[in-house]
């Protein structure tokens, strides 16, 4: 892979992207990888000459690369277009940045997500948001990235923003440690909204928070499936073993969801055992779905890798919010000392509240 990555120069990446004449072709795709500054230089002004079809056509391609190749890299593509004057291109860049750890990005990100004419804009940046203050509750960028980072989406959960926002804003929140957010999360599973208790859902399934684990297994009997879907998510992010009956329940029974029983199928490799491996081995056996069988192999290999790293916890924080950095989140604590987070009305929500972006690009 490395060796074709090499042969991929980037000029004649640019005369393909040049050529209107032409689809693009497929083998230099990759050509987009870990590009140079110099070779950005001349990718602008190209990418500004293209039209929206090649360029949507474009980042659906190198999304899809990247969910199949790890070697390859497209946060420089992604960064260069973020701005572009199309929303479905910005969304589509944020995308492609879901595995970038740049703490750089988290401004861009964060004005995004406030200032964009876009709904869809503003959600994806908020849910990409998440994946920074995960990052810097492992310690892996600036405290003062993920401060800021925290303290915004706080600011869009409590706003009046559109509820698809305010939603991703909650779920990219379920990461941090910050001793507001348990409260914002139960006030939402509370609500009567399906969308903000599957919101809820998947909030506690990335705390990494043993406290939610009876609130997860309760909807794991849901009859709403994007409720339910993420119950069978979260039960393996929390990794409870209480769930399994269920999850074996899921698996089960074809009628199911597809999405619900790969979701449960990849829990059961979270949660582990040798009942587990059994269940996941005789699916495979059984099963007559390629994708299906993707997804059982890959999930007896999450399986082999988690029984032999037990004891190792790869999570080296705590969920709670008793991390020693009390006097940088000051900003925080003032910022919600006057928020009853608890009574926080998720129920008068408004679902259909899209309307607020029809006047984008007038």
């Amino acid at each position: 892979m490395e060796e074709e990555l090499e042969r991929i120069k980037f000029s004649e990446v640019a005369a393909a992207l040049k050529d209107t004449d032409h689809p693009f072709p497929p083998r230099l795709l990759r050509g987009f990888s870990d590009l140079f500054p110099r070779d950005i230089k001349e990718f602008i002004p190209i990418w500004q000459d293209a039209t929206i079809t090649r360029k949507i056509s474009l980042l659906e391609d190198l999304e899809e690369i990247t969910e199949k190749d790890t070697l390859v890299c497209f946060d420089e593509v992604a960064k260069a277009v973020i701005n572009d004057l199309d929303p479905r291109v910005r969304v589509l860049s944020i995308r492609l940045l879901w595995e970038c750890e740049d703490p750089k990005l988290v401004p861009t990100l964060i004005e995004l997500m406030l200032e964009d004419i876009d709904e869809g804009v503003r959600s994806t940046a908020a849910s990409l948001l998440g994946h920074f203050v995960y990052l810097g509750e492992l310690e892996e960028i600036p405290d003062v990235v993920k401060i800021s980072a925290v303290k915004n989406l706080l600011d869009v959960v409590l706003s009046e923003e559109v509820s698809q926002v305010r939603m991703r804003a909650l779920e990219s929140l379920g990461y941090s440690s910050h001793p507001k957010v348990p409260a914002l999360i139960k006030a939402a599973y509370d609500s009567k909204e399906n969308l903000w208790v599957a919101c809820a859902l998947c909030a506690m399934g990335r705390s990494a928070d043993d406290q939610w684990s009876e609130f997860v297994q309760e909807k794991l009997d849901s009859n709403d499936s994007d409720i339910k879907f993420e119950a069978a998510r979260a039960a393996g992010e929390l990794e409870i073993a209480t769930a399994l009956d269920q999850l074996f329940t899921m698996v089960e029974e074809e009628d199911f969801d597809s999405e619900i029983r790969l979701a449960a199928i990849w829990s059961l490799s979270q949660i582990g055992g040798r009942e587990v491996k059994d269940k996941l081995q005789e699916l495979l056996k059984d099963s007559d779905s390629e994708e299906e069988i993707e997804w059982l192999e890959k999930a007896l290999e999450n399986l082999e890798i988690s029984s032999s790293s037990d004891g190792l916890n790869f999570l080296n924080f705590s969920p709670k919010g008793d991390v020693d950095e009390e006097d940088d989140l000051d900003d925080l604590d003032e910022l919600d000392e006057d928020d009853e987070f608890g009574d926080v009305d998720f129920d008068s929500l408004e679902e259909d509240d899209d309307d607020d972006d029809d006047e984008e690009d007038e």
